[in-house]
């Protein structure tokens, strides 16, 4: 079994998932969904499957209903799971894209071949489409990170974060990011 590697969104409002599709499309990549699925818990309780052509507000009505969607996919041959879910206030999106086919992505280090890659979802994440919607945002493999409103608490809870990207949410000292570096304004490294 590969790894996964992870980028999990906190944002204000819910991706829009057809937008999404567009930039993934205009990087020449070729993303199709086979399934989308809803259940009422973490759990996995009440399974419902839904039609692919399931749109965002469908979507949003799921998660306003407390519903947590996942939806699996593939981009060029590589597998992908997206699942999203409202707690409060707060929407999560957590992506996850399987390193089989992309072994060199199965690392906890930036280097020549994963820099350009996480520079890319980076450079997404902090569009103007996403800037002012983007609270927080983990990068890295098998991540496992909660929201918080405390940043600080974030990272002390999280693990196998190799990059934290900042909306309107930012850290307010270096010492809320034990361990990580601030490359830029949003942007903050995890320090090897």
């Amino acid at each position: 079994m590969s790894a996964k590697f992870n980028i999990i969104v906190f944002t204000k409002n819910v991706i829009n998932l057809n937008w999404l599709l567009g930039v993934v499309q205009g990087r020449g990549l070729n993303p199709t969904i086979n399934e989308i699925e809803s259940v009422e818990n973490w759990d996995f309780e009440d399974l419902q499957i839904h039609a692919y052509e399931t749109d965002t507000v469908e979507i949003i009505g799921l998660l306003e209903a407390g519903r947590i969607i996942s939806i699996s996919g593939e981009i060029n041959s590589i597998k992908f799971v997206v699942m999203l879910s409202k707690l409060e206030n707060t929407y999560e999106t957590r992506f996850s894209l399987d390193t089989k086919n992309i072994i060199y992505l199965d690392s906890d280090l930036l280097d020549e071949l994963t820099q350009p890659i996480y520079d890319e979802v980076s450079k997404i994440l902090l569009s103007p489409k996403m800037v002012n919607e983007l609270l927080v945002s983990a990068l890295g493999v098998e991540v496992i990170v909660d929201y918080y409103d405390d940043i600080h608490e974030m990272n002390l809870n999280s693990h196998n974060v190799v990059r934290w990207v900042f909306g309107i949410q930012k850290p307010r000292t270096n010492l809320s990011l034990k361990g990580y570096g601030q490359v830029s304004a949003n942007i903050w490294d995890k320090v090897t």
